[in-house]
């Protein structure tokens, strides 16, 4: 029998490895000095590899950044996510800038250069608005089913309308730090969701309300 797969396998496996130790030190130095400040050389150094490899497997500074983007998301993959069908909100705060600012301004720049054909972010980010909204579109189906949401909700359209409120809203917040981005946030989602009235009308539905 052939063991060709089985080196296949291998070479794939070092392969991916490798391209999580590039995209590690881009976010590490993303972290230090702003995705404006991440060279090629730079990232080659803190990976402890040849700058020739690092472009053989991100050809431009682009697809690094991109590369620092991605990692961000698999790491804090299912966090978001857990516990939101609960009435508590505040671990969207947790969440609501998408992580450090050079973070959030990483994501904010990337996400401009998207409608760009030919950009590696633009892959990512359609990648990454499917996966967001799909999750959203659960979280909202799901709190309609608790009382949580109002039920003549489209969730798919309802999480569309949310991603897009949350992008602006950290856009916003980039330019003017002076306001509570993560209440700003929950107020929103309460307010696309229907919460607030499902609220009132659970209060309104209680023994004693005078009904």
């Amino acid at each position: 029998m052939s063991t060709a797969p089985v080196r296949n396998r291998g070479n794939y496996a070092r392969t991916a490895q490798r391209r999580r130790t590039i995209a590690r030190a881009v976010l590490d130095l993303v972290l230090e000095k702003g995705h404006d400040g991440v060279t090629t050389a730079e990232t080659a150094a803190r990976a402890g590899i040849s700058e020739a490899t690092v472009l053989y497997h991100f050809p431009t500074r682009d697809h690094l950044l991109v590369a620092a983007l991605r990692r961000v998301f698999e790491e804090d993959d299912e966090h978001l996510s857990a516990g939101l069908t609960a009435l508590d909100l505040d671990r969207l705060r947790t969440y609501a800038t998408g992580g450090p600012r050079e973070i959030a301004l990483l994501y904010t720049t990337l996400a401009g250069h998207a409608g760009t054909s030919g950009h590696p972010a633009r892959e990512f980010f359609a990648e990454h608005y499917a996966e967001a909204r799909d999750r959203w579109t659960g979280i909202i189906a799901a709190r309609q089913q608790d009382g949580l949401a109002h039920p003549g909700l489209d969730p798919a359209e309802t999480a569309r309308q949310f991603l897009a409120t949350w992008t602006g809203l950290r856009a916003q917040w980039l330019v003017d730090p002076d306001f509570d981005l993560g209440a700003a946030l929950i107020s929103a989602f309460r307010r696309l969701t229907g919460q607030n009235w499902m609220e009132v009308r659970q209060r309104l539905l209680e023994p004693g309300a005078g009904l």
